[in-house]
């Protein structure tokens, strides 16, 4: 960057970033340098310039000090061994699969801060199947009351919200919502308790499904500084999922921990990571995420993420909006 910017061309770029990224071909991702480079390119003539090289400038910086995170989405008793376990469930995945590689994670990685989610329901939470006659149905819901059989999906008048019928689970203060007696708690980790509003439902660590209460994860990661954040554990297709995209929403660069993680259903699972790929998340492994925190190993889509959240004009404004709408 000693030329001051006057000649640096997308040549010149991706010269860079292929050193920076250590690709050894870049023809795969070629697409994400055009576009970050055009990000860059403000009067688009091709060439950055000053003021175009000093944000190049502060997204080099970034990506060479990052900040990250690990957030672990209710690993607790009811979705492993409980009314809710993930084995009784259509994909017959077991819960406690994910636990020896989040353990891993935990013991041997180097983060910013390490956050752990527990679903923390009152024993009349919405979600439940047992608690369908406490509130009434929408006249939008396809499913009646009279033919309403677990895990269906319902609509309700009160507030309005669609609501998959779950088994009773993690309620407050019982052996189903503690977490499981073998996942790892890092020393100075946060724990944080959602669903706890008895009318509505929360998946994401972030909000709750309609977006009207907000957890406190992302002042944690800004207190923090955090810009990459990976997330794993259960259920993979519903509160993993959630998470992801919502911190996506806000301008974090996201990956999820394929291997620490479990879900509801093998379709839904391949959807979900579809999603997340489609909304500039990224699907990773734990070795890799080692190899990111501890080694120095770079992710291009992390990158092209945090380019994206700086530059876009929108971004911050976005951020803001969804906060605000939080009562």
């Amino acid at each position: 960057m000693s030329d001051g910017g006057a000649n640096f061309t997308y040549e010149k770029f991706c010269a860079m970033c292929k050193l920076l990224f250590n690709m050894n071909n870049i023809e795969k991702d070629e697409w994400r340098l055009r576009e970050i480079f055009d990000l860059f390119d403000l009067d688009k003539d091709g060439v950055l310039k000053e003021r175009e090289m000093k944000i190049f400038s502060d997204w080099t910086q970034k990506i060479k000090e990052p900040k990250y995170a690990l957030v672990i989405v209710d690993v607790q008793n009811d979705f492993i061994d409980g009314t809710l376990s993930l084995r009784t469930c259509e994909g017959k995945q077991d819960g406690v699969d994910a636990v020896a590689p989040i353990n891993h994670l935990v013991q041997n990685g180097c983060f910013a801060k390490i956050i752990y989610s527990l679903d923390w329901h009152p024993e009349d939470h919405i979600s439940f199947y047992e608690n369908l006659h406490l509130r009434e149905l929408h006249p939008d819901s396809k499913v009646r009351k009279g033919d309403a059989k677990p895990f269906d999906t319902v609509i309700f008048a009160d507030p309005y919200s669609e609501q998959i019928l779950w088994p009773k689970h993690c309620v407050m203060n019982t052996w189903g919502a503690e977490l499981h007696k073998d996942l790892v708690i890092a020393p100075d980790s946060v724990q944080i308790r959602k669903g706890q509003n008895p009318d509505m439902e929360a998946y994401s660590v972030f909000f709750d499904n309609n977006f009207k209460g907000s957890m406190e994860l992302h002042e944690i990661l800004m207190k923090d500084g955090v810009d990459r954040v990976f997330v794993c554990g259960l259920a993979y297709d519903i509160c993993v999922k959630s998470t992801c995209l919502d911190g996506l929403r806000l301008g974090y660069a996201i990956a999820v921990v394929d291997d620490c993680c479990r879900g509801v259903t093998a379709p839904d699972i391949e959807a979900t990571k579809k999603l997340i790929y489609e909304n500039g998340g990224l699907i990773t492994n734990s070795n890799d995420v080692l190899a990111m925190v501890n080694e120095g190993k770079q992710s291009l889509v992390l990158a092209h993420k945090i380019a994206k959240s700086m530059t876009s004009i929108d971004t911050g404004e976005k951020r803001e909006n969804i906060l605000n709408n939080i009562s």
